[in-house]
């Protein structure tokens, strides 16, 4: 767990009266995060496009984090008043939220091929689990917020998701 992530669950709590906090990372539940299958814990290291875990090899030239301890951020945010109202893996999130139509609308959107195709392999990497779609997504809410019923966390509001809408998101 991050040494500054109290303070940081602490501030978003006291400015936040009534509202979400949405946090997507490509961390994990504790189970996960601290199996066998990392023995080096959360620590990583990126230099172009590859991964690594070694700090000290490339110095300067890579990018160094750790992946988030959902676990700990749920429970320090209900320490701080916020509710966890929502936890799904990223691809399955973007399914629920109607991607698949919006996906399958880009060859009705008069795109050249060449930018409908850049477009497609664009968004499956948003749900392509050796990509993005690994991300976790985690909603906490304070107020009124708790209540509310979210798009994303259920496989049934697939039909009425706003991004399966095209004119919701414009395609580039």
């Amino acid at each position: 767990m991050s040494l500054a992530i109290e303070d940081w669950v602490g501030d978003i709590s006291q400015v936040l009266d009534r509202g979400f906090v949405l946090t997507i990372d490509y961390g994990d539940l504790a189970p996960g995060i601290y199996s066998s299958q990392n023995p080096n814990g959360t620590l990583a290291c990126y230099r172009q496009h590859a991964s690594g875990n070694d700090p000290y090899r490339h110095v300067g030239q890579q990018d160094i984090t750790c992946h988030v301890d959902f676990t700990s951020l749920v429970r320090l945010g209900e320490w701080n008043g916020l509710a966890s109202v929502g936890y799904a893996q990223q691809s399955q999130f973007l399914e629920r939220l109607g991607f698949r139509s919006m996906f399958d609308a880009l060859a009705d959107r008069g795109l050249s091929a060449a930018r409908a195709e850049l477009n497609r392999i664009a968004m499956m990497t948003l749900v392509d689990p050796a990509e993005y779609g690994n991300f976790k997504v985690l909603v906490q809410a304070k107020g009124q917020a708790v209540d509310s019923e979210l798009l994303g966390f259920t496989d049934r509001e697939a039909q009425r998701a706003p991004i399966g809408n095209p004119s919701y998101c414009p395609v580039i």
